[in-house]
């Protein structure tokens, strides 16, 4: 089993929609891949997923044993599923570490385990238990400065991949965001996926979470290089 964390010191910034894409296109290679939602972020991956009304357990359920693995989890697809966010606001910040291994402890039937967290520095993680660590940020300067603090704290973690979402390369060309090679150059990384920033991602659905072309060259670039 590998287990993927993904996370980004910036709101609106497609963490969530980058990482239920990987799911998908890692289930349809034939893989059992099981998503969980620890973010506290606007849209859920549950919402996205149009399986919202659909949730009676969640993640922090399962971690406190309120109910079972299995009846926490959502099945979305064949080899997809969900351990959903909880719908109550505030809930999720019961989160330690104590509990956030047990949970790993607690799966074994899945090939991958993609988790979609708020910041890669949020205290619960524990790195020593993380195949691969997904910074995912934009090019503005302070990029520089959250890759490098992610590249520090997830060290322990047997693999760090940098994304580059919402990338504006006019803007970059004018000196008024960062290139992408000094963005490698000022962190020490190499950006494993460079999305450009594209008006028709802002209203992502259902429909374009599973069309099979959209991304699919960006989300496979990522895939190349999980430790899996």
């Amino acid at each position: 089993m590998s287990i993927i964390i993904t996370g980004s010191h910036k709101n609106n910034i497609g963490k969530t929609i980058i990482s239920i894409k990987m799911a998908v296109e890692l289930s349809r290679s034939g893989r059992s891949v099981l998503m969980i939602d620890l973010s506290s972020g606007k849209l859920k991956m549950s919402e996205y997923l149009n399986v919202n009304e659909d949730i009676i357990y969640d993640v922090v359920d399962v971690m406190q044993k309120t109910c079972t693995l299995e009846q926490g989890i959502i099945e979305i697809k064949e080899n997809l599923y969900l351990l959903p966010c909880p719908r109550i606001p505030g809930k999720i910040n019961k989160l330690n570490k104590e509990s956030f291994i047990n949970l790993l402890q607690s799966i074994e039937n899945f090939d991958n385990v993609i988790i979609d967290a708020d910041l890669l520095t949020s205290a619960y993680i524990d790195f020593s238990k993380i195949d691969n660590a997904i910074t995912i940020n934009n090019n503005d300067f302070s990029s520089i400065k959250e890759i490098n603090f992610d590249k520090a704290i997830s060290s322990k973690a047997a693999n760090l991949i940098v994304i580059i979402n919402k990338y504006n390369k006019k803007n970059a060309k004018k000196g008024k965001m960062m290139k992408s090679s000094d963005i490698e150059k000022l962190t020490n990384t190499t950006i494993t996926s460079l999305i450009e920033e594209n008006a028709n991602y802002s209203d992502f659905c259902y429909e374009m979470i599973f069309d099979e072309k959209l991304l699919k060259i960006e989300i496979n670039n990522i895939i190349k290089k999980l430790n899996l």
